[in-house]
């Protein structure tokens, strides 16, 4: 058996196609880094660029400050187009654009000072020299980069609010929740030291926000359906894992770095590892036929379950392979460009069963996500080997399971949106166990971690007892 597996895996390895699939995933990967390296991650985009500018620009000049009937248009969208050139001055994407558009377009301050100008006894002088006094102050805490002053003052504006909904007769329930949470991250803003600049705890803030409001909807709720669930689940991790990283002041970190990408890593790269895999088992047979060597693997003092039982082992072998192969490439070449820093920050999990969040190293988080993964690959594996058993022809046997993985995303939209049960038995919404992970939930009401496993077994039972009686029956007469 032994020199069985070792034979098979030297002429696998001196197969110019093994290669050459590995040789393009190394360059799939490359570009994914590449390509990731150049994405920022913004806490906040305005939207806006030098063509905004140039369109406002254009609409104000359509109208005249001379014209009684066209005068306030004229300077609302004076107001608007001074804004922006604000936030070109500082970057469309910068903290101060963001508190420009946030804070500047709402305290009338500079839409005080263009009335002033235009709309002749609208506005007093002493109301012109308020919001004239705000505004320099405004423009000198940007220029001297305090992000700090504005978060005090949205810290102060949102415990009044606190204070004063809570003396009502009746605080809703609802607005006061919301104001609290503002009030969280706006503490941890300041004592964190957060600036509005784009950041992953930027990211983290407005994540926490988010799914502490969707999470307070659904528990105030009482009905709910499936759906819902799933985006409550959803929400708690988002919610209990951004805390986790803002608490802990974890910044050397992204969502584009080198661990990202490995904590996504089959989500990223498994389609290369299938194109590998059935490759390696749809011709590990059939390639024995079409060369006429299968007479001579024959011959030799071993019976055809023991042949066959081999290479079955020999493709389970390069499916480690390539899964670790794929791995540490990503290791190394994300390391490469994007630094090895953020490989040392551990994979941060929300374990649903105990309701806490857990961490692990990075390496055992994608060996515990391979085994969860492995039913898809195995069996689109298996389905190879079947059909190169039964067909004898690698096209076919590589087409085969292709069209198997592109089009189990049908199988399973069909069964979400129809609610068709007896779907629920077939292979494909039950082969992801990685959806059970940690407790968490299927896709598909009703499945569990145990059934999926049996009717996943029940489908690899049945691909390889057939898969060994067809070719222990096959007649090589005419080989």
């Amino acid at each position: 058996m032994n020199n069985l597996i070792k034979n098979e895996l030297t002429k696998l390895f001196k197969k110019k196609s093994t290669y050459i699939i590995l040789i393009i995933t190394i360059a799939f990967i490359l570009l994914t880094n590449i390509m990731n390296s150049q994405i920022q991650n913004l806490y906040y985009s305005s939207g806006y660029d030098e063509e905004s500018i140039q369109i406002f620009e254009d609409e104000m000049n359509s109208y005249s400050p001379t014209n009684p009937e066209e005068v306030q248009t004229y300077v609302e969208m004076k107001t608007k187009l001074d804004m922006l050139k604000l936030m070109q001055k500082y970057g469309f994407n910068s903290w101060q654009a963001y508190i420009i558009e946030t804070k500047l377009g709402s305290d009338g301050n500079l839409y005080t000072i263009n009335a002033y100008t235009y709309l002749k006894n609208s506005v007093s002088k002493e109301d012109y020299d308020t919001a004239k006094q705000r505004y320099d102050t405004f423009i000198e805490k940007l220029d001297t980069d305090d992000w700090k002053h504005f978060a005090s003052n949205e810290l102060q504006e949102v415990e009044e609010q606190i204070r004063l909904e809570e003396k009502t007769n009746h605080p809703d329930a609802s607005t006061l929740n919301s104001l609290k949470i503002q009030k969280q991250i706006l503490e941890w803003r300041l004592s964190k030291n957060i600036s509005y600049q784009g950041s992953f705890l930027n990211s983290c803030l407005r994540n926490y926000q988010n799914s502490s409001e969707a999470v307070y909807s659904y528990e105030q709720a009482k009905d709910h359906s499936y759906e819902e669930k799933l985006d409550y689940f959803s929400d708690l991790k988002s919610l209990h894992t951004s805390k986790y990283y803002i608490e802990n002041e974890i910044r050397n970190i992204s969502d584009t770095d080198n661990r990202a990408i490995l904590l996504d890593l089959f989500d990223n790269y498994e389609l290369f590892i299938l194109i590998f895999i059935i490759m390696i088992a749809g011709g590990i047979i059939s390639d024995e036929f079409s060369k006429g060597t299968i007479k001579l693997l024959l011959v030799r003092p071993y019976s055809r379950n023991k042949i066959l039982f081999s290479k079955l082992i020999v493709c389970f072998l390069m499916l480690v392979f390539i899964i670790a192969f794929t791995a540490g490439s990503q290791f190394i070449i994300g390391g490469i460009i994007h630094g090895f820093d953020s490989t040392t920050v551990p994979a941060v999990i929300y374990n649903y069963n105990t309701r806490q969040i857990e961490t692990m190293n990075i390496a055992m988080y994608i060996f515990i996500t391979s085994i969860a993964k492995l039913p898809i690959y195995i069996l689109l594996m298996t389905l190879a080997f079947a059909c190169s058993t039964i067909f004898v022809n690698t096209a076919v046997s590589i087409v085969i399971p292709l069209l198997g993985y592109m089009g189990s995303a049908i199988i399973n939209q069909l069964a979400l949106i129809y609610d068709i049960k007896i779907l629920r038995y077939f292979v494909t919404p039950n082969w992801d166990l990685s959806q059970y992970l940690f407790g968490g939930l299927s896709n598909f009401e009703g499945l569990t971690m145990p059934f999926s496993i049996i009717v996943c077994f029940v489908y690899f039972l049945i691909m390889i007892v057939t898969s060994f009686i067809v070719f222990k029956k096959r007649n090589i007469k005419n080989v």
